[in-house]
């Protein structure tokens, strides 16, 4: 398996030496916040205690900082935290979240080290999608290269994790097992499973498919062709086995 090889790294740990942008940490402090500097895949971050009915995309209006390039600096913390940029904290429907809060990165030209960055078992390969569902985040590769990397939510009772290969695509798919669902940019795994557009509570929610914010999913749609090989991994899992 490609993965056997990869180490692994702690997600959350005190704030070393990476260096953070004084102006917008100055900026979030007018934020509930407990102003410790945690690093969060390497990535040094502050935590964000958002009110209930407050969402990332709501609280990244209000922040100055992010004006000049508002849509990427909200992806960049729904990565961080695995959530939708729309899920209301405290909400009661389906677009909500129980999250208390979120870590906003102090320095985004720091790339997050939540999968490896390069595989070298994969370097002849065009194209290949990595799902790492201990993670909670899939990445897309060329030649062995990470070049994006997207936060997910996969099965809340767990989502096979094995080889595949792109079986079909189809941008109005429709579940036939679960009370027809809408499932847009859905992109056939194997089985039942597929990755497609949907809502991140920021924890494994799906019944089983691969969730991605709606935006990313049409990204990865128009990346991936049918036939794009891929494997669905669980780095966490396999290093408590290697205890």
């Amino acid at each position: 398996m490609i993965w056997a090889a990869v180490l692994f790294f702690s997600s959350i740990a005190v704030a070393g030496t990476a260096a953070i942008d004084r102006t917008l940490y100055l900026e979030l402090l007018k934020f509930p916040t407990d102003r410790k500097i945690v690093e969060v895949h390497n990535v040094p971050c502050l935590k964000i205690f958002l009110p209930k009915g407050q969402s990332i995309s709501y609280f990244c209006r209000f922040v100055e900082y992010f004006d000049h390039d508002f849509n990427f600096f909200r992806q960049q913390i729904a990565l961080m935290n695995r959530l939708e940029p729309m899920a209301v904290f405290g909400g009661t429907d389906n677009l909500s979240t129980d999250a208390k809060f979120i870590y906003v990165p102090l320095n985004f030209s720091i790339r997050p080290q939540i999968l490896p960055e390069y595989i070298g078992s994969i370097s002849q390969s065009p194209q290949f999608i990595l799902i790492d569902v201990g993670e909670q985040c899939l990445g897309l590769y060329e030649y062995g290269k990470l070049i994006h990397q997207f936060p997910i939510s996969s099965g809340r009772h767990g989502t096979p994790t094995k080889k595949f290969v792109l079986l079909s695509k189809e941008k109005d798919h429709y579940s036939s097992k679960y009370d027809n669902a809408w499932m847009p940019y859905s992109m056939r795994l194997f089985g039942n499973y597929f990755i497609h557009g949907g809502i991140l509570p920021n924890y494994p929610a799906s019944h089983g498919c691969v969730r991605m914010i709606y935006e990313n999913a049409i990204f990865v749609y128009n990346w991936a062709k049918v036939g794009t090989p891929g494997e669905i991994i669980n780095r966490q899992l396999q290093a408590k086995a290697d205890l």
